[in-house]
């Protein structure tokens, strides 16, 4: 069978059906929140490229060159295969969606922790004027005043301490965050 077994009117009914269900995915696509922006890219990109992938020709250009004299068989694997090809691409799409929620809910955190350390430096420095204070007017023998810079030390140390585990959580954040920048390249330069 040849490209002359397909009519115009059969041609153009598969370019609407493949037109109808390529918007009903992305109306669902969309219902989902991956209308969202994913860094400059927008689902708007993802229909052109869908449409793009699923018409086998123009809308509206006749059949011709490549296309012309093809068989229902190697229309259905082309179609087949740009279905493939949608498919991965929109996968891609929501991967790379994905991985940028995953960034920002990183830096989220980071700024968190970025926060906690700065409120715990500024009382630990606090704590040591407080500390230099109690020096200053401390008299000899007065042992109340021992046991007040014991618990200050004390406290400074926890801080201190607690600082440490902070700043380490904060590091494995900021190489999580650069393995997902990573990822995010990669899937960039596949998806080009």
């Amino acid at each position: 069978m040849d490209s002359s077994d397909y009519s115009d009117a059969a041609k153009a009914e598969l370019r609407d059906d493949i037109n109808k269900d390529v918007t009903v995915f992305l109306q669902r696509l969309q219902s989902v929140g991956a209308d969202d922006k994913i860094d400059d890219f927008e689902v708007q990109n993802i229909g052109e490229e869908a449409y793009r992938l699923y018409t086998p020709t123009a809308a509206g250009s006749p059949v011709s060159g490549s296309t012309s004299g093809t068989t229902k068989d190697s229309i259905a694997k082309q179609i087949a295969d740009h279905n493939d090809e949608a498919h991965r691409q929109i996968l891609s799409r929501l991967k790379k969606k994905e991985l940028s929620k995953l960034k920002s809910d990183k830096k989220a955190q980071m700024g968190k922790l970025r926060e906690s350390m700065v409120e715990i430096k500024a009382e630990s420095h606090g704590l040591l004027w407080d500390a230099e204070l109690r020096r200053l007017i401390h008299t000899p023998g007065d042992i109340s005043t021992d046991v007040e810079m014991n618990k200050i030390l004390d406290q400074y140390r926890a801080n201190e301490m607690e600082f440490h585990q902070l700043d380490a959580k904060y590091k494995r954040l900021e190489k999580e965050l650069r393995k997902i920048q990573r990822e995010k390249r990669k899937r960039r330069k596949s998806c080009q």
